[in-house]
């Protein structure tokens, strides 16, 4: 395997369902457009979905179940808030004594790495596709291991060390959210350390966000993150009738165009690694213009 990709969910329920190669339900459909727009370069990745709903959701069921009985109104709408900000709320690092859910919720994020690992070599380039909530996660995710790996040379295996990091494809991301309480605001260290010139060249983070989606936002307006994020590309996703309401926050796994701008940016990773000749099936790539 030439590139590895690992695909982390959002906020919101999701279920525990996976298919033949292991990858959830959540990520299954993306993965098969990017496999069809990769064409025999498809290949040459390993994706991975990583899980991690199973440590908030259950919780926040029993929650709702118990207000069954309770005279509280909209209750569509409280589950929402419910499933939505009780993952933000309930993954927030507290203190050390209560921290159970961070780190749980981070080991879910480990095992996945560790599945992936298992199906390419350890200086692999890494590509993280991240969803809302799921791009806040990983960035502490990072931001922890940054902290042990202390020194600049390469670790024994670079890329469970997430050294090989090349790609960050951050979409409806909630970031900024989180920062309000930092002073200063300093971004996790992009790319990693362990990538030869060729690659590194071609390392980018990008931010996608749809307008009319209230949980995502542009990155590099945050203090220092211009110095690590290539691009904040504004990109209505969805069909018309959701495209342009905050609705679109669940709208960019289907998406044609986002699939297209993703698949672009495979390609271009691909080819930087040293896969040879990579096909390029003759689309438009649409918000790439």
């Amino acid at each position: 395997m030439k590139l590895a990709v690992a695909i982390i969910h959002g906020i919101g329920t999701q279920p525990d369902i996976r298919d033949d190669e292991g990858q959830h339900v959540f990520a299954q459909g993306l993965i098969a457009a990017l496999r069809r727009r990769l064409g025999v370069n498809a290949d040459d990745v390993a994706f991975q979905s990583l899980y991690w709903a199973n440590v908030l959701d259950k919780r926040q069921m029993d929650y709702l179940k118990r207000l069954d009985d309770q005279p509280v109104g909209w209750r569509w709408m409280r589950r929402l808030v419910t499933l939505f900000l009780g993952d933000a709320s309930g993954y927030r690092k507290v203190s050390q004594a209560y921290d159970t859910t961070y780190e749980e919720v981070h080991q879910c994020l480990r095992n996945g790495f560790n599945a992936l690992r298992a199906k390419v070599d350890a200086d692999t380039p890494l590509v993280v596709l991240a969803h809302s909530l799921g791009g806040h996660i990983f960035s502490n995710f990072v931001w922890d291991q940054q902290r042990i790996n202390l020194t600049a040379s390469c670790p024994r295996d670079p890329f469970l060390a997430l050294e090989t990091l090349t790609g960050l494809v951050t979409f409806g991301c909630n970031i900024p959210l989180f920062t309000f309480a930092c002073d200063p605001v300093v971004p996790i260290r992009f790319p990693g350390h362990c990538l030869d010139e060729r690659i590194r060249a071609q390392a980018r983070w990008l931010n996608l966000y749809a307008p009319a989606d209230l949980l995502g936002y542009p990155l590099r307006p945050l203090p220092s993150y211009a110095e690590v994020v290539a691009e904040d590309r504004a990109l209505p996703v969805g069909p018309w009738y959701i495209r342009h309401t905050p609705l679109s926050h669940l709208a960019y796994w289907d998406d044609r165009r986002f699939q297209d701008y993703v698949a672009h940016h495979l390609r271009q990773w691909l080819q930087a690694s040293g896969a040879g000749a990579v096909d390029t099936p003759c689309i438009d790539a649409p918000g790439l213009a």
